[in-house]
């Protein structure tokens, strides 16, 4: 009887396993389509960088540091 129980368990974690990621491929597929709207954003912000950092080499590099100390001390 306990076998039974523990394949019940199982065949229900399972189940509620392939529910749960059949649910997650769905949202990312409906957020596909936002996000090939935001590609040109990104695209444009990734250029600005780039020349801001072309531009100002020694600042960017200081500020890539205090972010970088800034995320180490929050963990």
């Amino acid at each position: 009887m306990t076998d039974e129980i523990g394949a019940d368990t199982r065949a229900s974690d399972q189940s509620r396993i392939r529910r749960a990621s059949e649910a997650i491929r769905d949202m990312a597929d409906d957020l596909k389509p936002a996000a090939k709207g935001l590609e040109p954003v990104m695209q444009r912000f990734a250029d600005d960088l780039h020349n801001m950092t072309r531009q100002a080499p020694f600042e960017s590099l200081a500020i890539a540091f205090l972010l970088g100390v800034l995320i180490a001390r929050r963990r």
